[in-house]
């Protein structure tokens, strides 16, 4: 009897080893089937050197091998059978990871060629229309844009009665036509409409108006100056750089919600990357910077060259620096604020000390921010006796703070919520090899970024401009001394010395 028990235990003993070797055998091929579809997808996306590729692949062999050898016996199968679960776990995680980065590149650059015109039907505050449709017989002014005639059709698809057009030259004379009762609708683009009250007489201009309809209207980006004859390469004088040199164009725009609404471009940085060097120089250049812009040559501020698009914003400061802007990455405030909290906050210098109620109170030296009070930090001005200058110091303190912190293991925490924030924060046309290619070369090297920044400045005069020409406006003369200055910035930093 004894001698049964004894056999009935081996044989108990025995069966649970062979489960224990079956399940080891299925952890195995799922290690190998999830093994092989990250090892596919990291070639198809090349974001790895081949050394962590075959350093990976393998530590997947042997560990599996081992795993093989060790299930003969029933102690060291069910460790290694724990230890299996882990590294199954783990390759899932990296997975995970991967694929999340590739939807994040791939979300942010589906609407790399597109922008949303935000067409707005205007009343008065105290008109009696309440829809479209209510405008049936009006006078409507317009304004001749891309996006006009759309919405004119809209407009008489919804009305019982044909209303009557007027066109008009400039946004203050449609604006004044609505406000003296001449037209009783117009239609605008709603990105003036913080423009217009930016200008003297008009500063209730929001609140004296009541939006009926805002109509969303895409429109392809162009730089048809780039292929101008005016504007060549040869004519321009810009110097060739190597592949680990680029230039990127990081705008803000001035409005909260979708990032890829064509907006003013209240932020105007350039980051010049030298990647061999380890180098990136910020060049910020103030949003009233009286400049050209590109093809019509007509002057303008800067901030106004977002209204007709990013192309518009590009061509200026390349005809600006004599440069020529390889990508752009355009972010929005409200985005702006939910990636700084999804990082936990950054720490972010300060040349002095100031308040900007009701936020909080900045000191001297390094703040730790959240998102509202970074941005509170980058849109102050009034606080300094150099107003926007100072502001667009303070801006690339944002940035640098941001690079350290995105560039950083502590992002590796949150890694899902962040790829989740940035994709919808952030709009570029940068290719997703080349974004690849940048985490790929900061996994190799590691690199610690040596950030520097330069902002110029001029002479604060008054001016009209193509977007507002029936009055003049504050604008920035450009100081060619810190032009010249941040050109041979620029330079310095793409050359291989």
């Amino acid at each position: 009897m004894q001698e049964n028990v004894s056999q009935k235990r081996n044989f108990i003993t025995e069966k649970s080893h062979l489960v224990i070797k079956r399940i080891i055998l299925i952890l195995i091929s799922i290690q190998a089937l999830i093994a092989g579809i990250l090892l596919i997808k990291l070639l198809s996306m090349q974001i790895l050197t081949w050394e962590y590729i075959i350093s990976g692949i393998l530590t997947v062999v042997i560990f599996n091998v081992l795993t093989g050898i060790a299930a003969r016996k029933q102690i060291m199968a069910v460790f290694m059978s724990v230890i299996s679960l882990v590294v199954s776990g783990c390759l899932i995680w990296g997975l995970g990871v991967v694929l999340k980065l590739d939807h994040t590149f791939e979300r942010m650059s589906q609407t790399a060629n597109t922008e949303i015109v935000q067409m707005a039907v205007i009343v008065l505050e105290d008109s009696p229309a309440v829809y479209i449709s209510d405008i049936s017989g009006y006078p409507v002014g317009y304004m001749e844009d891309e996006s006009a005639g759309e919405i004119m059709q809209i407009i008489d698809e919804c009305v019982d009665s044909d209303v009557s057009y007027h066109k008009y030259g400039n946004a203050l004379g449609l604006t004044d036509g609505l406000l003296t009762g001449m037209e009783e609708a117009i239609i605008l683009n709603q990105a003036y409409v913080g423009l217009i009250a930016e200008q003297s007489g008009y500063e209730d201009f929001a609140a004296q108006i009541r939006i009926l309809k805002t109509i969303d209207m895409e429109v392809i980006k162009t730089n048809t100056w780039r292929d101008a004859e005016a504007v060549s390469k040869e004519q321009m004088d810009i110097p060739s750089r190597k592949e680990d040199c680029l230039i990127v164009y990081i705008s803000g725009i001035d409005t909260f919600g979708g990032v890829n609404v064509k907006s003013r471009s209240d932020v105007n940085i350039l980051a010049v990357i030298n990647r061999q060097k380890g180098q990136i120089q910020l060049i910020n250049t103030p949003r009233d910077y009286y400049i050209s812009l590109p093809e019509s040559g007509a002057k303008d501020k800067l901030t106004h060259a977002g209204l007709y698009g990013i192309p518009c914003s590009e061509g200026a400061l390349e005809e600006l620096y004599g440069i020529e802007i390889d990508y752009y990455l355009r972010m929005n405030f409200s985005g702006f604020e939910q990636v700084i909290d999804t990082l936990g906050g950054i720490d972010v210098y300060s040349e002095y000390d100031f308040t900007v109620e009701p936020v909080r109170h900045y000191t001297t030296g390094y703040n730790h921010l959240s998102g509202i009070e970074a941005l509170a930090f980058a849109r102050e001005r009034y606080a300094f006796a150099s107003g926007d200058i100072q502001r667009g110091r303070n801006q690339m303190e944002v940035i640098k703070a941001m690079i350290r912190k995105l560039t950083s293991v502590e992002m590796l925490k949150n890694y899902d919520t962040i790829l989740d924030k940035l994709s919808d924060a952030v709009q570029t046309d940068i290719p997703s090899e080349v974004l690849y290619d940048l985490v790929q070369y900061q996994l190799k090297e590691n690199t610690v970024w040596e950030v520097n920044s330069y902002t110029v400045t001029g002479t604060g005069s008054h001016a009209t401009t193509y977007s507002m020409p029936s009055v003049t406006v504050y604008v920035m003369l450009p100081e060619q001394k810190d032009i010249d200055q941040a050109k041979e910035l620029i330079n310095n930093t793409l050359s291989e010395e």
